[in-house]
């Protein structure tokens, strides 16, 4: 990537950048930045809007931590799912297995 006009930066780009130095990324295209940045910019955006629905909810005038930290767990618990246990698993394959031995 050309390292052109780095002082020109906002702070915002100049962390990104930081982060994709430091996991080993130095090549990449500049829409790379602006990429990551929409995606933080609208995480942000969507856990402060629930965060405000949480603190209406239950009748506060402004969000504080409790709301934010709602907020974001809510994000986790619906974006990732946990694999299912491994006993449920192998109930699953028992249960195949013996509907494949009565055809």
């Amino acid at each position: 990537m050309a390292e052109g006009g780095e002082e020109d930066l906002p702070r915002d780009a100049k962390i990104v950048k930081t982060l994709l130095k430091s996991m080993g990324v130095d090549d990449y295209e500049p829409r790379v930045v602006h990429q990551f940045l929409e995606l933080w910019y609208r995480y942000v955006v969507d856990v402060l809007t629930d965060a405000q629905v949480y603190s209406e909810h239950v009748g506060k005038a402004s969000i504080d931590s409790n709301d934010i930290k709602l907020a974001i767990q809510s994000k986790v618990n619906f974006s990732f799912s946990q694999p299912p246990p491994h006993e449920f698993l192998l109930n699953l394959l028992r249960i195949d297995a013996g509907w494949f031995s009565l055809q």
